[in-house]
């Protein structure tokens, strides 16, 4: 990427000031959405508020027009309507802004006139040399730099290595929200709709350059120019993780695709073969992308397929099984020594020791304080796993205590036990997840567990996914 296209898209996520063209105080407008963003996270650059009607927008002078404000703009959002952005991108050119984001639909996707604008749009940011994102987009946030000009609330979102590069947003929204209670958030995130300047390519190959960035996530479409992506890709996919969700597999996804931001989706089996071809990692749904991004951000590289299984319930044990072996993995029995050195840590009778080793049968015996630690370290230390699961926490304190309100004695041993599980990843290169179906909200151990700063895995299936696509990751790297 050259210099001035680097700096030009830098100022998307990291500008020293900002107009916002249609700032408004009316709840749920976009102006509104955009300046609580900005102010909501803390932006400590200069925000211009431009609003031809209003004097003051949350407490900061407003001005009527691009040309009114008292200094250039690195970056110019607007959040006006199609019809009049021609207008203000020819303003904004003029005050030397070098950046805009246009927010407004009504373009190639929908209005009968809409591919008209965008073809305009677009001869507008080679005529003047600048660069725009859009339409048809939401925003982008930086939380490195405390800058979040989209609708992702504040409060659910926090700086992480994963940069998302999406052509439809708003289901990521829905997933970011979701994925707080979980610890995991995006660092960066830009969506790029219907594409009329700036494509998704582009901000692959900013964020591959980005040193920031240690993992990218993109959600997509389509794709306008597949020779540009394939070279991007590859040269990108080399240095880190890139996690891909494509839509559109089926005449009814394309269709709705085309509706959403004008795209052609293309051949489902196409664009698989491309993505395998380039080594990018095919998320199995929209769900896994966050918990994918943060399995290849937090986790070391899967050196095999044999998976070791500690549960807290041998229904788990089995089913986890299916899973991993559907996928291709193997959870093979240990051998006598093993099985031998296991027996050995004085388990209780109904312990099993073959893997899955199964604890259910007496957990509050088995569950003795460095019990599982020991079993989990003998496990790993031997060669015979590649990677060690421990499935079934989260339940315990909750048969002591249902409310959930006091620190009981069981509490304080399950919180020592995942704690001293995760700890042993300081002392092995090979992947430990821990899993439980139940969740943050329903149980202490898990949601303090998850403050820590610990991932943990809720269901079966995204457990296998995430062993799986490690594992095919790193055989074609």
């Amino acid at each position: 990427m050259d210099e001035k296209t680097r700096r030009q898209l830098a100022c998307f996520f990291q500008p020293e000031s900002v107009a916002v063209v249609g700032a408004s105080e009316r709840m749920g407008s976009w102006g509104s959405i955009l300046m609580r963003g900005l102010q909501g996270r803390g932006f400590p650059g200069r925000i211009f508020p431009v609003n031809q009607k209003s004097g003051e927008v949350f407490g900061l002078k407003a001005y009527p027009s691009i040309g009114a404000i008292p200094d250039k703009a690195d970056l110019a959002v607007l959040a006006v309507p199609a019809g009049s952005i021609a207008e203000i991108v020819e303003a904004c050119a003029e005050k030397g802004i070098q950046a805009i984001t246009v927010i407004a639909a009504g373009f190639s996707e929908a209005a009968l006139d809409g591919r008209d604008r965008e073809i305009e749009l677009a001869a507008l940011a080679r005529r003047h040399g600048i660069r725009i994102l859009g339409p048809n987009v939401s925003g982008t946030f930086n939380l490195h730099a405390c800058f979040n000009a989209s609708p992702a609330p504040s409060a659910f979102i926090r700086p992480t290595g994963i940069s998302g590069v999406c052509q439809g947003s708003y289901a990521i929204y829905d997933l970011l929200i979701g994925s707080h209670w979980r610890g995991m958030s995006l660092g960066q995130f830009v969506q790029t709709g219907n594409e009329c300047d700036l494509e998704v390519t582009d901000f692959l190959e900013y964020f591959g350059e980005d040193p920031r960035t240690e993992v990218i996530m993109m959600y997509l479409e389509t794709l306008r120019d597949v020779d540009c992506f394939r070279w991007t890709a590859g040269r990108v996919a080399k240095k880190k993780p890139v996690i891909v969700q494509k839509v559109g597999r089926t005449p009814g996804g394309s269709r709705a695709a085309g509706s959403h931001t004008g795209a052609m989706a293309g051949r489902h089996d196409f664009f698989q073969g491309l993505f395998r071809q380039l080594n990018l990692v095919q998320s199995p749904a929209m769900e896994r992308l966050i918990p994918l991004a943060h399995a290849f951000l937090d986790l070391p590289p899967m050196r095999g397929r044999r998976i070791g299984i500690i549960t807290m319930g041998g229904s788990w044990g089995v089913a986890l099984t299916d899973q991993l072996e559907m996928r291709g993995l193997e959870v093979p029995e240990f051998g006598p020594g093993l099985q031998g050195r296991l027996r050995d840590l004085n388990l209780p009778i109904r312990v099993s020791t073959k893997n899955p080793v199964d604890i259910g049968a007496d957990p509050t015996s088995a569950l003795s304080p460095g019990t599982v630690a020991r079993i989990a370290r003998e496990i790993l230390a031997s060669d015979e796993t590649d990677a060690l699961i421990l499935h079934g926490f989260g339940r315990l304190a909750l048969v002591d205590d249902p409310s959930r309100e006091n620190d009981t004695a069981l509490l304080q041993l399950e919180k020592s036990v995942m704690r001293d599980c995760a700890n042993l990843r300081g002392i092995t290169d090979k992947p430990i997840l821990i899993g439980s179906a139940i969740q943050a909200s329903q149980s202490r151990a898990i949601d303090e567990f998850i403050r820590e700063g610990h991932l943990v895995f809720h269901h079966l299936d995204e457990i296998a996914d995430v062993l799986s696509l490690k594992l095919g990751h790193q055989k074609a790297s």
